[in-house]
Order: C-alpha cells, then sequence, then structure tokens
C-alpha cells in the first residue's frame, strides 16, 4: 500500500513555487513530481538513490534521507524525507507515513 505523504510548511512553499513558476520551473516540477510518486510508492526504488543524510538541519535525533530528483546535474535537487509519525484510520488500521521535510538543490 502506499504511504500517505506529509509536507512540513518549507517543502510545501517550495512545491507551490515549482508549481505556479514560469516555464524555466515546469520541467523542474514535473520531476519533482514523479520523484514524489516513486516515494509515495517504493520508497526503496532503487531510480531515488536514497540514502540516510547526516546531520539535517533540526532533526539531529531523526533517521532523515535525501533522494535524487535528478541525476548528474550541476543544478541537482534532493527531497529530503523521513518516515514516519504513522497515523490510523478509523478502524484503528496503521497507515504509513513519509514526511517531505525540504525540496531543494543539494545541500
Amino acid at each position: 500500500m502506499p504511504h500517505v505523504l506529509r509536507f512540513t510548511s518549507h517543502a510545501a512553499g517550495a512545491y507551490q513555487q515549482l508549481q505556479n513558476g514560469g516555464a524555466a520551473t515546469q520541467a523542474k516540477f514535473k520531476k519533482v513530481r514523479k520523484t514524489l510518486g516513486l516515494l509515495q510508492v517504493n520508497p526503496r526504488h532503487s531510480g531515488l538513490r536514497s540514502h540516510e543524510y547526516e546531520n539535517f538541519p533540526g532533526h539531529a535525533d531523526d533517521k532523515v534521507r535525501d533522494s535524487y530528483v535528478e541525476n548528474n546535474t550541476p543544478s541537482a535537487w534532493r527531497i529530503y524525507w523521513m518516515y514516519g509519525p504513522d497515523e490510523q484510520d478509523a478502524e484503528g488500521s496503521a497507515i504509513a507515513v513519509i514526511t517531505v521535510l525540504q525540496i531543494s538543490p543539494h545541500m
């Protein structure tokens, strides 16, 4: 079952900015949207090239990962994310959540 994606305000703002940007940002937006789709369905997808990120600001005790939006470009973007916190539906079943912390050029 796919994960639910939850966005921090920072990540949501970056996503909105790409979505509403001009022609130059539309190509980047499409790549970000595709990457988020892969992340939602299979966070371990090899094309994401996800790996644990060390010392993410404000999340020193959390296991934050970053996934490639595009590879081998000088302006490479990443999606920084972590698992959880999971939620429960009305029947008490677990709903797997991925929290998207940031969408930005590689830090």
